[in-house]
């Protein structure tokens, strides 16, 4: 069995910052999954608010997305003339499962989670089919 994982530092853009970790015969790479979400009028403010009292050194946050095989989660805010977006970014290796766990837990602060995308954003992921990305482009040198 070989398992390869490789990282890359952030921003170097430099192969020398590449390192291979290598165990017999299994590869696995997460996926760096993004997705974008509107903001409801308020909901900017809402979302930082959410961020500081649920997310920042939540051990209840933390066992959810541990659940749902989500590694690292990152959330920038874009605005754009067509209004106010959510941009977010989860590395997993299943985001089908890390969406249906999102969906589905009934741990108090995945509903709670729920509960605050349908304020902040108007979505019910528990209600609505999540569809995947669609590859629209897929270049690299």
């Amino acid at each position: 069995m070989r398992i390869k994982i490789s990282h890359t530092k952030s921003g170097s853009g430099n192969d020398n910052n590449e390192y291979l970790n290598t165990i017999d015969n299994v590869q696995k790479y997460m996926a760096n999954y993004c997705f974008t979400v509107p903001f409801l009028p308020g909901g900017i403010e809402l979302a930082k608010k959410w961020n500081q009292e649920n997310i920042v050194n939540n051990k209840e946050h933390d066992e959810v997305f541990s659940e749902a095989g989500i590694s690292r989660e990152q959330v920038w805010i874009q605005h754009l003339p067509q209004g106010d977006f959510a941009v977010a970014s989860y590395e997993t290796d299943n985001p089908e499962k890390s969406f249906k766990v999102l969906a589905t837990s009934n741990k108090p602060w995945a509903v709670k989670f729920r509960e605050h995308l349908n304020k902040a954003h108007g979505l019910d992921i528990a209600q609505s089919s999540m569809q995947l990305n669609e590859a629209a482009v897929n270049w690299e040198e």
